[in-house]
């Protein structure tokens, strides 16, 4: 069946099962787009094709994050991508938690942002021997993210159609290389279908109720990364780390805060003394557990909702101390005439990359945080990078304390 009728064939069961469900949200979204090479001799790719199917929820209650978010809607999205090359990129089929806030203040509300972060599985990936060329995904599941703004063109009572361009994502976070992931420009419909017309009016939040709260919080984590081509072994990676700040309008916590985190593919590189460490750099094999390190400060923020809640975080490493290796051997350079990968050198980008990491994933709260619990403990995932580029997967363990 082509993307055509796979099209036609959305939109009519859309159409159809809105009419039954009078608290749901059905979209039906297709784009076209322009995917970016993610390496040097990547395939050749036609245009990107993209259908989405939303199952989602519109919120009108007068709880904070509801009121604070302008009456957002949260759902599931499953998705279906096409990248232009059936050989050797192939198709990506992903499933992911959304959320869809209007943006700017206003009653016709024609703009809003969709934001989704999950999974995907790919039919077709990086092979030494038969698709060498695709150095963008080695793994069948990968993290899927999309960031797209809606513009409402046309609406009626029961059907919204909607100018859409964004954004999308995919990425292994690392766990085995290579991963230099998949980055996708779009533009296109969105056929929003709504069941029932719902009362759009806000309820003005009393802001005096939701004073601003302090919180502490230690998390401690464990995620999985691989460095590079010959030393691709999914190792863990081991965190912690200690935040303070606080929460407003029982909606946005925002803290400031500390982080450590150890490797264990830098420590195994320093210990078996590899090329790099014995040719370059053989200070690090002086102390390998603080070199195997990192260390830093960072800023956070989440956004409550409930049980749930999306984090992005901004670090800066104080000190990273095998970096520079892993640095030089994820931008090794190829060289025809002899067939062999040569280690790059260190260049103003890695001074700027040295610094800046950064966390992005969704949580889940053991208690509602409506309430604002004294105690509360959470589940997290996240992929965490190096100035955007993935540097490992992480599962993480959380303890907030609410000072009211």
């Amino acid at each position: 069946m082509n993307l055509k009728k796979l099209l036609f064939i959305s939109f009519i069961f859309c159409s159809i099962i809105s009419k039954s469900f009078s608290q749901t949200t059905f979209n039906v979204e297709y784009v076209l787009g322009r995917t970016s090479p993610a390496n040097e001799f990547f395939p050749e790719l036609k245009m990107n094709q993209t259908l989405s199917l939303f199952v989602g929820k519109k919120h009108f209650s007068d709880e904070a994050w509801v009121q604070s978010l302008q009456n957002p809607e949260t759902g599931i999205l499953f998705q279906y991508s096409n990248y232009g090359n059936n050989e050797f990129v192939g198709s990506s089929y992903s499933l992911m938690p959304y959320l869809e806030i209007p943006l700017f203040h206003s009653k016709t509300k024609r703009l809003s942002l969709n934001t989704a972060i999950g999974a995907s599985y790919f039919n077709k990936n990086y092979d030494d021997g038969k698709n060498w060329q695709n150095k963008a995904i080695s793994t069948d599941f990968t993290w899927a993210y999309r960031m797209f703004l809606n513009y409402s063109i046309f609406s009626n009572t029961y059907l919204d159609t909607r100018a859409s361009i964004g954004y999308s994502h995919h990425s292994n976070g690392h766990i085995k290389w290579p991963n230099q992931g998949l980055n996708t420009f779009s533009a296109g419909l969105n056929f929003k279908f709504n069941p029932q017309k719902t009362k759009t009016d806000s309820i003005t939040i009393n802001d005096t109720k939701y004073t601003p709260v302090k919180f502490y919080q230690i998390k401690t984590g464990i995620g999985q990364q691989s460095i590079y081509r010959l030393y691709n072994d999914t190792k863990e990676v081991y965190s912690t780390s200690f935040a303070f700040g606080k929460i407003y309008k029982n909606t946005y916590k925002i803290g400031i805060g500390f982080f450590y985190t150890f490797y264990e593919n830098y420590y195994d590189y320093i210990k078996e003394e590899k090329f790099l460490v014995n040719e370059d750099y053989p200070e690090l094999k002086k102390n390998p557990i603080y070199n195997s390190s990192a260390y830093g400060v960072f800023i956070n923020g989440e956004l409550l909702m409930n049980h749930f809640a999306a984090e992005a975080q901004l670090g800066i490493n104080i000190d990273k101390p095998f970096y520079k290796i892993d640095y030089r051997l994820n931008s090794e350079i190829y060289v025809p005439e002899t067939g062999d990968y040569v280690p790059s050198e260190l260049d103003s980008y890695y001074k700027l990359k040295r610094f800046i990491s950064g966390k992005l994933g969704l949580k889940y709260y053991a208690w509602n945080t409506k309430n604002m619990p004294k105690h509360n403990v959470s589940l997290g995932a996240y992929i965490c990078s190096n100035l955007g580029q993935a540097d490992y997967s992480e599962l993480s363990l959380g303890y907030t304390y609410i000072i009211k």
